[in-house]
């Protein structure tokens, strides 16, 4: 009886042995999936935005006072005309719109942001506090002029009341630190100077970062926008992962912060500039703020 044996076959030393080549097309393979789908969820993030609510109780306030914050459009479009966005506002029906800075960008005045400012004149009681890319721009005595033919006015060292039926707030607004760091300083000092204890006070800044020297004039509720939210949130890890001005893991990234009795809400703005940088867990927002009576 005669035994049959397989062949042995020598390896091909071409096929059995990986190529340098391999571990660097693996690593081409998986960056390029990485990326997109970063960048799917990065758009995705960005495409549509949310509407988020924020609510301060006060003894002197009498009556709701609904503030709707739009900040840092930096130009983007929420459906044609602007359509998405003003839908939303006019579901939340604002006493007030603050059009909190970066509206325009400094690229130059943006056509969607032209939109906004039209489809919101005369519809809504609005008011203008500038950010840093309207002086970036080159072209704030444009905006200026845009602003004044759409009837909103500009709030930069100035305050206006707002009357709610019995009740009163006084809303305080100032310049830009672009515009001048003195300026915008003394104006800050001015407006404390300028606020009464029996009225409940709103100090409406583009820039929240400097937030604690200001505690001490006394405004119950300070507005501010600019840090398009960090960037990159993680539910109860981080809340934001780089803001202009303050770096990396910000301490005023956005949202609410309270002080005592004085507090911050800080927008995290509309914002889908620059496309390449992600915002994740953090989609554009439009805020809207309530006071109200304690009950």
């Amino acid at each position: 009886m005669s035994h049959e044996t397989e062949p042995t076959l020598k390896p091909n030393s071409s096929q059995s042995k990986p190529t340098r080549k391999q571990p660097l097309q693996r690593f081409c393979v998986f960056f390029a999936s990485f990326a997109t789908l970063l960048a799917l969820l990065n758009w995705g993030t960005k495409a549509r935005f949310v509407t988020r609510y924020y609510e301060v109780f006060d003894e002197r306030i009498h009556d709701d006072v609904r503030i709707a914050i739009l900040s840092d459009l930096h130009g983007a479009l929420y459906g044609k005309n602007q359509t998405d966005l003003v839908a939303a506002l006019e579901q939340a029906a604002p006493d007030v719109v603050l059009l909190l800075g970066d509206i325009y960008d400094q690229d130059g005045i943006d056509s969607h942001a032209v939109e906004l400012v039209d489809s919101l004149s005369g519809r809504f009681s609005c008011f203008f506090i500038p950010g840093n890319h309207e002086y970036k721009s080159g072209d704030f005595s444009t905006i200026r002029d845009l602003l004044c033919e759409a009837d909103i006015p500009i709030l930069a060292g100035n305050s206006t009341i707002v009357t709610i039926n019995e009740t009163q707030v006084q809303l305080f607004g100032v310049d830009d630190g672009q515009g001048g760091k003195s300026k915008q300083l003394w104006q800050i000092a001015n407006a404390g100077s300028q606020r009464k204890d029996d009225i409940f006070s709103i100090l409406a800044i583009h820039v929240p970062n400097d937030v604690e020297s200001h505690l001490h004039y006394g405004f119950d509720l300070m507005l501010s926008g600019h840090t398009h939210g960090g960037q990159i949130i993680i539910p109860h890890v981080i809340n934001g992962l780089y803001a202009p001005g303050q770096g990396f893991f910000p301490k005023y990234g956005g949202g609410r912060y309270d002080f005592g009795k004085q507090t911050l809400i800080i927008s995290r703005g509309l914002s889908q500039k620059p496309l390449w940088l992600p915002r994740l867990g953090n989609p554009p927002e439009l805020t809207i703020v309530t006071l109200k009576p304690v009950s």
